[in-house]
C-alpha cells in the first residue's frame, strides 16, 4: 500500500559506513519502498561505496551533488525530486530495527489533511536548540525519523541550512492550522546520534557560530 505513497530519502555527507547500515537495513524490510539517496558533496569514497547500495537493491535513485548543499537544502532538493505524496526522511546514522512504523505514520497522516508531519516531536528555543520549556518553546519534528506530505510542503517556507533545517518550516505550518503528530519511534528505529555532525560539525560558517553563542548567552 505504500509503494506508490511513500519516498524514503537518506542523505549522506562523507559518513559512507553509517549510510550503507542505514539504507541497508531500511530495504531489507521495505525492499519495494522508493529510496532517493543523495550524496552531498562528499570528498572521500563515499560514492563508490554508496553506488554498491544502490546497485544491490531495487528502486533506489542515487544523486550525487557536486558540493555539500548542506541538510536542508538537500532535503528540499529530494522533495522536488519526488513523485509520491508523502516523504519519509531517515538519518544517515539510523538503523532500521523492525517493519510497521510507515504504515503506521502513513496511516496516521492520511487520517486528517490538516496532519502535515509526524515523527517524534521535542521542543526548540527561538535559535533552535533543544529547550524544556514547553510553555515558550516551539514544537519540532527532528528529521531523524520523519514523515511528511509533500504538498503542504511545497506551500510553506523552505527547508534551510540550519543546525535545525525544519523549524522556520515548522513554525510555517502551525501558522497556517497544520498539524505536527507525535510518534515514538524506539522499537523501530536505533539512532547512533549526531553521526556526520560528531565528526564534520554543521559547516554552518560565522551564523552558525554567533547563533550558538548567542544561545550561549542565552539571547
Amino acid at each position: 500500500m505504500y509503494q506508490n505513497k511513500v519516498t524514503s530519502v537518506i542523505i549522506n555527507y562523507q559518513t559512507p559506513e553509517l549510510t550503507l547500515e542505514a539504507g541497508s537495513s531500511l530495504k531489507n524490510i521495505y525492499p519495494d519502498l522508493k529510496l532517493i539517496l543523495i550524496d552531498n558533496g562528499s570528498n572521500d569514497d563515499s560514492v563508490e561505496q554508496l553506488q554498491k547500495l544502490s546497485n544491490h537493491f531495487d528502486y533506489i535513485k542515487f544523486i550525487t551533488n557536486k558540493k555539500n548543499l548542506h541538510h536542508g537544502p538537500a532535503m528540499h532538493q529530494a522533495i522536488l525530486l519526488s513523485d509520491t505524496d508523502y516523504l519519509l526522511f531517515i538519518d544517515s546514522d539510523c538503523k532500521v530495527l523492525k517493519g510497521g512504523f510507515i504504515e503506521e505514520m502513513l496511516n496516521m497522516l492520511e487520517h486528517d489533511d490538516s496532519n502535515y508531519a509526524i515523527g517524534e516531536i521535542v521542543y526548540l528555543n527561538k535559535r533552535g536548540f533543544l529547550t524544556d520549556d514547553r510553555a515558550s518553546g516551539y514544537p519540532y519534528i527532528r528529521p531523524i525519523c520523519m514523515m511528511l506530505k509533500r504538498a503542504h510542503y511545497l506551500d510553506l517556507k523552505p527547508f534551510q541550512k540550519h543546525g535545525a533545517p525544519c523549524l522556520e518550516n515548522m513554525q510555517n505550518a502551525l501558522e497556517n492550522g497544520l498539524k505536527l503528530i507525535n510518534f515514538n519511534l524506539n522499537q523501530y528505529i536505533f539512532h547512533l546520534g549526531r553521526g556526520t555532525a560528531s565528526k564534520y560539525g554543521y559547516n554552518l560558517g560565522i551564523l552558525g557560530k554567533l547563533n550558538y553563542l548567542l544561545n550561549k548567552l542565552k539571547l
